[in-house]
């Protein structure tokens, strides 16, 4: 490509009229927007700015910030990262846009998925499975068959690209993993998948990754400075999807203890069960070359190890016991614990308790102090072993001190949070939870504001920084997302702009509001919000979307929607029933169909044409008032003298609500209604933040015969004749 002399230049003869992009497709039509939105970009290429940008649905804000990628790694030989939240845009990228466009401006660079090491075979765990088929049941023995002949086939090596299903329990033991790798000395290494990915990472110019790699990255950098980390040094950053972004940081740098996970660290090392699949019983047979073990080592292989191994799993059951008894009894009078909840914060008032400090608190210290214990003794074991290390047989040992030197490691960090855990000084923007789900129990412990972990460790390490959303303004404002995210620093260096949707929504689309529906609140709100939906979903004749803010409510509308003849007209399909993906295949294929669905389904769709011609928004999002990070938060915004309602939540509902909003309009000529039957957003003050943050639209707050009845004739008017 011929270089020119300005950026107007360069980005005219890419997106302007007889463009190379409309030479390229099809009834191409000029986007202003996408064209300001790169210039923009590039100059915050060009200047080291961060710029956030929201780029309505219908903008093109992928190729608008993968012009200015490409051009830079063409000019200046620098990688840029792009992160996303969904899948679906990384592959999008990937397949897709990139492609496309080098084909287009018929340029030549590199540009892959970076992947977490999970993600990957691992070559010497499945030679080790072949080897010692004892080490999984005959349930996984075809799935293990099933990847021997995927491994001898793929270029790839990892799990999405495995055309069958594979359980998490098989899956885990042949995945690649950081603590039991040994790198450049393991036997497969010149031909392993993971380091194979790395090194055309190390070669691309263009990287995608998902949020969850890009903070693993971060956190591996900060603990490891100097060091190899997951990503190759870059200093150009696209966080596309970026109204995720706090969340996710959040959740990746939360401590967690989980019972099942603990106990399944103890079963790869022994099982009373099936010995002959524990690390311990495997180990012992490679030592039988021996023509006398030590004693020692074999009391410690046989005995020692094994019955701490039962006292870990004894202590934990007991301590667990304790904490379900303590929130199920001595807390049950409490106001703030109710009894469905499975998530209990463990507050100033909870750890004043006599009972968590006297029993509670020992029992976990107990329990930290006897896997610290057993830790001690693998590492024990580990350094008994060193003096084989010039035996011939010393190589099959090694595979399985790798395995128990990480079991040993995670034992350590499980210790560790557990000591942490019982700490009740006071921990500023931090809180701690206990979480049960079922048959597993979970301790919690996270941050509650990551701005200045963002601040230090993200933005401040890179020259450029581009944030884009087609929902990260609120009111037009950028100001909740700089406060979340530690941008309040960099006003200097920060250029924001927001490019409306091309879409004609004026013409296009109907917001509806039936304004005497009850409120939430109300006894009625469901039984009301069920025959609103009936005649909804009559009214569009199907292709709709039912957006859930609980899955108690999607549930109950689900149950008594089905009762009748609806689902013989349109079919139902619930989330939950398939996995993501095919439920959107089948809601596409068939014609008039209802979808039930809650939160991944807000965002993070794409179902253009007449597919979907309505989306019911039955609650305003806000947050749960008893989730223990949005309680914690509150309880500190009002330390600082702040409104944690008109400061947190409900601009955070704005962004979510803006999402649910954006599932109608994909293309240009799509249309529809939106339907919110939660009238506090026309009767509640609060409510014109979410009305000032929408694309402009027809809207019809009325009542609910008034407001079906236009309905009914937007429908007839932009029927297709």
């Amino acid at each position: 490509m011929k270089e020119k002399n300005s950026k107007q230049q360069l980005l005219a003869l890419i997106f302007s009229e007889g463009g190379l992009l409309s030479r390229s497709l099809k009834n191409y039509e000029e986007r202003v927007g996408q064209k300001e939105m790169s210039l923009r970009i590039l100059d915050a290429y060009q200047e080291d700015s961060i710029a956030l940008i929201e780029a309505g649905t219908g903008t093109g804000k992928s190729l608008a910030y993968l012009v200015p990628a490409v051009y830079w790694a063409l000019k200046h030989q620098e990688k840029t990262v792009i992160t996303t939240h969904t899948i679906a845009l990384q592959e999008q990228l990937l397949l897709k846009d990139i492609p496309f466009l080098l084909k287009t401006m018929d340029v030549d660079l590199k540009a892959c998925l970076v992947k977490g090491m999970g993600n990957y075979l691992c070559l010497r765990k499945l030679r080790e499975l072949q080897d010692q088929p004892l080490l999984f049941s005959m349930e996984e023995t075809k799935e293990v068959q099933a990847i021997e002949q995927w491994s001898e086939k793929t270029n790839e090596g990892s799990r999405s690209d495995i055309p069958f299903p594979v359980s998490p329990a098989t899956w885990e033991k042949v995945a690649a993993e950081g603590e039991a790798c040994n790198h450049v000395h393991c036997p497969h290494y010149k031909e392993c998948f993971f380091f194979k990915a790395r090194k055309e990472a190390a070669d691309s110019q263009i990287l995608i990754v998902n949020h969850h790699l890009l903070l693993a990255d971060i956190e591996k950098r900060r603990r490891n400075p100097g060091q190899e980390s997951i990503l190759p040094l870059y200093n150009r950053l696209v966080i596309d999807e970026a109204h995720n972004l706090e969340d996710i940081a959040l959740e990746s740098f939360a401590q967690r203890f989980e019972r099942i996970a603990f106990l399944r660290q103890l079963a790869k090392l022994h099982s009373d069960s099936h010995p002959e699949r524990s690390r311990l019983m495997l180990l012992r047979q490679e030592l039988s070359v021996l023509s006398a073990i030590p004693p020692t080592l074999l009391q410690k292989l046989e005995i020692d190890i094994p019955a701490q191994k039962r006292v870990c799993q004894t202590q934990l059951e007991e301590a667990f016991a304790e904490l379900s008894h303590f929130f199920e009894t001595h807390l049950a009078d409490k106001p703030f614990f109710k009894e469905k909840e499975s998530k209990k914060r463990i507050t100033d008032g909870v750890s004043e308790n006599p009972f968590w400090k006297e029993t509670i608190v020992k029992s976990l210290l107990n329990l930290a102090e006897e896997i610290q214990r057993l830790s001690q003794m693998l590492n024990g074991i580990l350094t008994d072993l060193e003096e084989f290390k010039g035996a011939s047989f010393y190589e099959k040992l090694s595979i399985h001190l790798l395995e128990i030197q990480a079991i040993a490691q995670r034992l350590e960090q499980c210790s560790a949070f557990l000591e942490q855990f019982t700490q009740d000084e006071p921990k500023e923007k931090r809180v701690r939870w206990f979480e049960s789900n079922g048959s597993n129990v979970i301790l919690v412990d996270a941050a509650l504001d990551i701005s200045a972990f963002l601040t230090e460790h993200l933005f401040s390490q890179q020259r450029t920084s581009v944030l884009c959303s087609a929902t990260i303004a609120t009111a037009k404002s950028f100001s909740f997302l700089k406060k979340r995210l530690g941008l309040v620093d960099y006003e200097e260096k920060l250029m924001e702009e927001i490019y409306e949707s091309p879409f004609n929504y004026q013409e296009r689309a109907l917001f509806v509001v039936p304004t005497d529906l009850p409120a939430p609140s109300s006894p009625n709100y469901l039984a009301e919000c069920i025959k609103a939906m009936q005649e909804a979903i009559e009214i569009s004749k199907g292709s709709v979307f039912l957006l859930f803010t609980s899955y108690d409510m999607l549930q109950n509308c689900y149950r008594s929607l089905s009762s009748g003849t609806l689902p013989q007209r349109y079919p139902f399909l619930k989330q939950g029933d398939l996995p993501r993906h095919l439920l959107l295949e089948q809601f596409k294929k068939k014609e008039g169909s209802v979808l039930f669905a809650t939160d991944s389904f807000w965002e993070g769709v794409d179902v253009p044409g007449e597919a979907l011609r309505c989306v019911v928004i039955a609650k305003l999002p806000f947050s749960v008032p008893s989730d223990p990070l949005y309680e914690a938060y509150s309880q500190s915004l009002e330390k600082e003298g702040l409104d944690p309602f008109s400061d947190y939540s409900v601009p955070q509902a704005v962004i979510k609500f803006k999402q649910g909003f954006g599932r109608l309009m994909r293309k240009h000529d799509d249309r529809g209604c939106v339907i919110c039957l939660d009238h506090r957003i026309v009767k509640k003050n609060y409510g014109k933040q979410f009305l000032d943050s929408l694309p402009p639209c027809k809207t019809c707050f009325a009542s609910k015969a008034e407001a079906f009845a236009q309905m009914r004739q937007f429908y007839e008017k932009t029927r297709k004749k």
